[in-house]
């Protein structure tokens, strides 16, 4: 998040960081985000609240995984942008480049 940040400050991007703790996204944007993405595509699986609710070894349908990140934010991947109704989040490592390309398109 923080690479993020000093990104679109050093590109002048304008941007609204929400932290989810103290402002949880509502469950029907999740839908919408995981619609376009992926639910697992939005899961940080790597991650130690997935681990420590033991989830990996659960089987869940992309509905109860949507609900458990609706519950437990803390396990949606970040960053995650939005852009005119369009989503992006990020994958393992920071890629500049890539989120660059996302909002220029």
């Amino acid at each position: 998040m923080r690479k993020s940040r000093l990104l679109f400050e050093e590109k002048g991007i304008e941007y609204e960081f929400i932290n989810v703790k103290k402002a949880p996204i509502a469950i029907n944007r999740l839908r919408d985000i995981a619609g376009q993405l992926g639910v697992w595509a939005i899961t940080n699986s790597k991650g130690p609240t997935f681990r420590k609710l033991g989830l990996k070894d659960k089987n869940l349908s992309d509905n109860e995984l949507l609900e458990w990140l609706h519950k437990e934010q803390g396990m949606i991947k970040r960053p995650l942008i939005e852009k005119d109704g369009n989503y992006w989040v990020g994958v393992k490592g920071f890629d500049e480049e890539a989120i660059l390309s996302f909002l220029n398109s």
